[in-house]
């Protein structure tokens, strides 16, 4: 009886690890602000996607990018319109992979950034208070 939960939590980590093995970062937006939750990002390019997110305010909406054979690809979601999307996609187009590699780590990641889960992540965020 004990084998079937733990099968079935094992099962979630397993699918929730491999949706994960090809992403570079993961940014998530909330007010017109991005948090990054998950991987490297060069400063230039984080800001480049505060820029395009902050005016008009986005409200909710999320950044990726992940690996491919010819490179990398930026997927977006949530609020963000196709212009925006187009805009963010012309700067990650300017990054090489080895320079996202590079990118500093997140300074002192909270919870939610270890644990790559972005409402925890916004939770503990100490950048947006006072």
């Amino acid at each position: 009886m004990l084998a079937l939960p733990v099968l079935a939590v094992v099962g979630v980590v397993l699918v929730w690890a491999l949706t994960r093995t090809g992403e570079l970062f993961y940014v998530s937006v909330r007010d017109g602000k991005v948090l990054v939750v998950r991987g490297r990002v060069p400063v230039s390019m984080l800001q480049e996607f505060r820029e395009a997110v902050s005016r008009p305010t986005v409200r909710r909406g999320w950044i990726r990018g992940t690996k491919t054979e010819h490179g990398g690809r930026l997927h977006c979601g949530g609020d963000i319109d196709e212009g925006r999307e187009q805009r963010m996609r012309n700067t990650f187009m300017l990054y090489p992979a080895s320079q996202l590699r590079h990118a500093p780590l997140i300074k002192q990641p909270t919870l939610g950034q270890l644990s790559g889960v972005a409402w925890i992540a916004w939770m503990f965020d100490r950048s947006s208070r006072g």
